[in-house]
């Protein structure tokens, strides 16, 4: 009977399609539609490349500051991309934004379009050049150092020791707007209680004629349960894959732990399906009604999520964290996180624990909630 109630309830959700669109088509096309706005911003944005400058100069043996600009465009990880032109050339790329300031060496001056972080590094570049510049120019005036000569003395103020060992924290990607993508698979996760809904009402004789029939049939309700549960969370998993897999395609970085990332997959439709049972178990309400809740409770937990703003999830984590660690979609967004950042487990099996334990609650009070129903005649 379990076999059979289980084929069934997959034949059933195969053709449900208000619930394969809700959990496999919108998250798809929404995950296309943001990849499309943010799939380089971080690059453009976030992640540092060379500084554009334009130099203007009369004489570049004779000034010191040449000396410096030449070594900080010097390297693939130099600091400056520096193109000596003429001072209308220069203006010419700084007024069309090819450049992010000019810089004229033979009186030391920045000139920049706006404020800006490369601004601020430029002007700090100059700020340094003029200390450096002043230090050399009292040692060389009060100093001992023989006047003919100075490459000694510069040699030595140029000198850069590091006292500390670069580490990297993380190999994972570290781009803010994956966070959009996480979300989206909390959202997706958690309208699986679409399902669930209606396998509740499939199971209440003054809901659905389906209830009618199952409540005088000799068969225990609890196989019911177990069977079309089982049915939901395995059609619901195969959908979060295949939306996995599309979206790794796309271009969207998951990390490589694939297996903790399937099993939070599972997880989340786990907790999705258990939303769909608590609410279901509501026999006084309309299904209309529930299926309007289910998707309310959903969409607020995935703003939450920072679905539609990124740093919604940061500023509850600051203020009442204890959100954070009831809210599915944020456990579910954050494991993501902590699959694709921490070197440990740590989190994302606190996070695993929190959203068992949370299902299996829901589940226990909506099953007790049905069995609990009684009906004078069927």
């Amino acid at each position: 009977m379990f076999i059979r109630d289980f084929l069934y309830t997959i034949k059933i959700l195969m053709r449900a399609k208000v619930s394969i669109f809700w959990t496999l088509v919108f998250p798809i096309l929404l995950a296309t539609f943001m990849y499309m706005a943010f799939g380089n911003i971080y690059e453009q944005d976030e992640m540092f490349s060379n500084i554009k400058v334009a130099v203007v100069t009369e004489d570049e043996s004779a000034n010191g500051l040449n000396y410096m600009l030449d070594a900080l465009s010097d390297g693939d990880d130099a600091l400056l991309s520096v193109t000596r032109m003429s001072e209308s050339d220069a203006e010419k790329l700084l007024a069309d934004e090819e450049v992010e300031g000019i810089i004229y060496t033979d009186d030391v001056k920045l000139t920049v379009a706006e404020s800006s972080v490369n601004a601020s590094i430029l002007e700090t570049v100059l700020s340094e050049y003029k200390q450096y510049e002043h230090a050399l120019k009292d040692i060389y005036k009060y100093g001992t150092e023989p006047k003919g000569d100075m490459s000694n003395l510069v040699e030595k103020l140029s000198e850069q020791r590091s006292y500390y060992t670069e580490k990297a924290s993380t190999e994972g990607s570290q781009n803010v707007y994956n966070n959009y993508f996480y979300a989206i698979f909390a959202m997706s996760c958690l309208f699986a209680s679409l399902s669930s809904i209606e396998m509740m009402s499939n199971l209440q004789a003054n809901v659905s004629a389906t209830g009618k029939r199952k409540n005088v049939s000799p068969q225990r309700k609890m196989t019911f349960v177990l069977a079309e549960f089982a049915a939901l969370l395995l059609i619901h998993f195969v959908v979060e894959v295949i939306s996995f897999i599309y979206m790794s395609c796309i271009g969207v970085d998951f990390g490589d732990r694939v297996w903790e990332i399937l099993l939070t997959l599972f997880v989340g439709c786990f907790i999705g399906l258990a939303i769909g049972v608590i609410v279901g178990a509501i026999s006084k309400l309309a299904e209309g009604t529930k299926i309007g809740i289910v998707i309310g409770i959903s969409m607020v937990m995935s703003i939450l999520s920072d679905l539609c703003i990124n740093g919604i999830k940061y500023e509850i984590q600051q203020h009442v964290p204890i959100i954070n660690k009831l809210n599915p979609a944020a456990l579910i967004s954050d494991s993501f996180y902590a699959l694709n950042v921490y070197s440990d487990h740590q989190v994302f099996t606190e996070n695993i624990v929190i959203m068992t334990i949370e299902a299996v609650v829901l589940i226990a009070v909506g099953i007790l909630m049905v069995r609990r129903n009684r009906y004078a005649s069927v």
